[in-house]
């Protein structure tokens, strides 16, 4: 028994839940013991978790989201406290894509430029910032619509961020950012002002007969309204994923970043 007890643990298996479990752990045992850790290389990285067993693609990967996220809100960041009633204001899509980033980044600037009625606002070395392009001529063709292309970027977006990252060689990670805010509140403070006149009517109805039962009602009217608007806002959420996965998609395979365009019979539905 004795003996058993004493065996070294070098000969024991751990899944791979179990080693994330342990290393977790160690790394919470030095911050706590105050120990200086190192930094290491991307080489470093790369070679440690081929020894454990990942594969290099999938860590290039997280490296690259990583550093996405580390850098993330460099323009656009969530704000507010409506984002815990309301839902995030931030859409957000990433994607792997071939090419170098000045090449991927070219394109979609030109994209946007071109197609996505947007202006630049800012620049760095791994991204830009873009608006709406503003003015009559502008808001008009966004309204028309006359092209079929949609401008779901430009009319529901206050601004939209673009960021690409190098995650290895002709290879670069895409962050696509939507600012919807200004949807969420239309959605919200509508619903809100919508569901307050109808709870008035209600409790202004209903006060002769019972206080009590007019609260509750109106209440009830108040509730519901906000409840539509939050699947109203969370259709606009999934419509802006849906355009923002589609540029992804052709920037993946290569192909043209404008979609094909609807239609005449379509357009004029």
């Amino acid at each position: 028994m004795q003996r058993a007890m004493n065996e070294t643990p070098a000969g024991r298996q751990l899944s791979r839940h179990d080693m994330e479990v342990v290393i977790r752990r160690a790394a919470e045992l030095e911050a706590q013991g105050g120990s200086d850790v190192p930094e290491i290389s991307e080489e470093d990285v790369l070679r440690i978790a081929g020894e454990v067993g990942l594969s290099e693609e999938n860590v290039r990967r997280a490296l690259a989201e990583h550093y996405a996220d580390a850098a993330g809100g460099a323009f656009l960041a969530e704000r507010g406290w409506a984002s815990r009633l309301c839902g995030q204001g931030l859409v957000k899509a990433g994607r792997r894509v071939p090419g170098s980033t000045e090449s991927v980044l070219e394109r979609l600037e030109s994209h946007f430029k071109e197609h996505e009625s947007l202006k630049l606002v800012r620049r760095t070395n791994w991204g830009s910032l873009w608006e709406p392009e503003a003015g009559v001529v502008a808001s008009l063709a966004r309204s028309l619509d006359l092209s079929g292309r949609g401008y779901e970027l430009a009319r529901r977006g206050r601004a939209v961020e673009v960021q690409v990252l190098p995650v290895g060689e002709d290879e670069s990670y895409v962050t696509l950012t939507a600012d919807l805010h200004g949807e969420r509140a239309g959605w919200f403070w509508g619903g809100i002002g919508f569901g307050a006149l109808l709870a008035a009517a209600a409790a202004g109805a209903a006060f002769v007969a019972d206080v009590a039962l007019a609260g509750l009602g109106g209440l009830a009217l108040l509730g519901g309204s906000v409840s539509v608007a939050r699947l109203g806002y969370r259709s606009a959420v999934d419509k802006m994923r849906l355009v923002m996965d589609g540029t992804l998609d052709r920037l993946e395979h290569s192909e043209p970043l404008e979609p094909p365009r609807p239609s005449w019979r379509n357009i004029l539905k």
